[in-house]
């Protein structure tokens, strides 16, 4: 029997799992030398054990070990072997037995970001601790629990990609109080907020086909999600402008807690410009916040076909909070609101919150009135009604004609789920027909992938109503949406996830959630 396990006799094992596009690799400590618990001891040699991470396809390191840790296992000198391997290294460290220590999620949370941009673009991450097995499957866990997978199921794919990998019974504590999955609010908006993006993913590459064409591409109906732009499960504007639009509730629920005084409509409009900037467009307005937030994510400055009417009325903004002053309806005024619905009905604000925010963009009446009932809507459904008993009282809602119309369409249309059917209530180019679109798909649905196809099938606008009814149908069929294939695959998943967290704990607000998030949401 050897005394001293080296990189020659046991080459550097990862063990790996597939996320997004890329894997997650768990190993030991590259280079680790000294005793062991079990067994004879370590005498690696970092720079084998680097080449092995590289040979893997490695684009990024995570060392959870702390730096006496790492002096202790003699591989203090890993930094830079990792950057003259070209590898990128996180330094993360939790304490060897314990759970992550305050602060840590924080500098978790600016560090993540390029973890899932990696993933998603097909690269390869390696988490590592001294053993590989306890802190490296807290962290694991984490990120698949980020891109809506659950703690339970996460944890399995961990045992059955590494022999022994667990989180200790604190540290799934911590995780289990991080994510707060019996949340029943959380639940339902992270499902909401997925479905939307699913369905904004699912039909934006067929957006502008003719019927016969997605039809002949899909003989057995819109089954997968094609490329977008070259990237699997792409997401569009309206997945961007709905993710900002949230963004800025949040802020504006921190401002109002922190300062007292606040105009929701403004910051949300603050959050749009930030919108128009990741599409390579400046405005007049001074004072855009670009150094916080959603913004500075690489992943939302890529263009995917921008509403022109979003890009020409907050190009024409001179300041936050100014109206359109143009007589749009088209559906870019319903496709980002959302999470007006999904805030609930905190101060009774719904109708006159999505009204505002509408009209920042869209100056017509019915575009907006049409937003006005798809948030009021799912705020309702939040509160346990269905959307059976809401569908016959919309019509009540105080909306004009256009948009009364566009409801009973949706409500009386057979229910046969036929694309003939959809296309009855129009292209879904302007608000009214994409809510009527919308609400038809989730009216005949018999599930959430039935809801979305219905949704997308059609030669209109399929991103946005795919969007539109993946909001409604995750409140629907939540437990389907967070199981989803799709959903773990869609791009950006792990900023949806943050943002639907982040946007259920803003509906009970506080000072204290207030105090704990305005360095990540300042109030502006």
């Amino acid at each position: 029997m050897k005394d001293f396990y080296s990189s020659a006799t046991h080459p550097l094992k990862i063990d790996s799992f597939p996320l997004a596009q890329g894997h997650v690799g768990m190993t030991l400590c590259p280079g680790r030398k000294g005793p062991s618990l079990s067994g004879p001891g370590w005498d690696r040699d970092l720079a084998a054990d680097v080449a092995a991470l590289r040979a893997w396809g490695t684009g990024i390191v995570i060392s959870l070990t702390e730096a006496d840790e790492m002096a202790r296992l003699r591989v203090g000198d890993m930094a830079a072997a990792l950057q003259e391997a070209k590898i990128r290294w996180l330094h993360l460290p939790i304490p060897d037995t314990k759970a992550p220590q305050p602060g840590w999620h924080d500098a978790w949370r600016r560090a993540a970001p390029q973890v899932h941009q990696l993933l998603e673009s097909g690269g390869r991450v390696v988490i590592h601790c001294k053993a590989g097995l306890e802190r490296t499957a807290t962290v694991a866990a984490l990120l698949q629990c980020e891109r809506g997978e659950s703690l339970d199921s996460s944890l399995r794919v961990i045992a059955e990609a590494r022999k022994g990998a667990g989180p200790l019974p604190h540290q799934r504590r911590w995780l289990v109080d991080l994510l707060k999955e019996n949340h029943r609010i959380r639940r339902l908006i992270r499902a909401s907020l997925f479905g939307g993006a699913i369905g904004d993913a699912l039909g934006a590459e067929i957006e502008f086909w003719s019927l016969p064409r997605i039809r002949a591409r899909f003989p057995n109906g819109v089954d997968h999600i094609l490329p977008h732009h070259g990237v699997p499960a792409a997401i569009t504007d309206d997945t961007q402008m709905t993710l900002f639009t949230a963004e800025g509730l949040i802020r504006a629920v921190v401002r109002d807690e922190m300062k007292g005084i606040c105009h929701p409509p403004s910051v949300v409009h603050h959050a749009l410009m930030r919108w128009l900037d990741t599409q390579g467009k400046h405005g007049q307005i001074r004072g855009v916040d670009l150094e916080t937030g959603l913004v500075t994510d690489p992943r939302l400055r890529h263009r995917r076909a921008p509403g022109n009417t979003c890009l020409s009325a907050l190009l024409a903004s001179r300041q936050f909070g100014d109206l359109a002053r143009n007589d749009s309806k088209g559906c870019g005024t319903i496709m980002r609101v959302a999470p007006v619905g999904l805030m609930g009905t905190r101060d009774g604000a719904v109708h006159g919150l999505a009204d505002e925010t509408s009209h920042l963009t869209h100056g017509h009446r019915t575009g907006r009135d049409a937003a006005r009932a798809f948030a009021c809507l799912l705020a309702l459904m939040t509160e346990d009604w269905s959307l059976e008993n809401l569908l016959p009282s919309m019509e009540a809602f105080e909306l004009d004609d256009a948009t009364v119309r566009a409801i009973h369409a949706a409500r009386t249309a057979p229910p046969d789920g036929r694309p003939e059917t959809v296309e009855s209530l129009g292209g879904g180019w302007v608000a009214e027909e994409a809510l009527a679109i919308a609400l038809y798909a989730a009216r005949v649905a018999e599930s959430f992938e039935h809801g979305l196809r219905i949704a997308v099938t059609h030669s209109g606008d399929s991103d946005s109503t795919g969007a539109i009814a993946g909001n409604l149908l995750g409140l629907i069929f939540p437990d389907e949406v967070l199981s989803h294939d799709w959903r773990r695959q869609v791009e950006c998943a792990d900023l949806i996830d943050r943002i639907a967290t982040d946007l259920a704990a803003a509906r009970d607000g506080g000072l204290t959630f207030a105090e704990q998030m305005w360095e990540v949401y300042p109030g502006w």
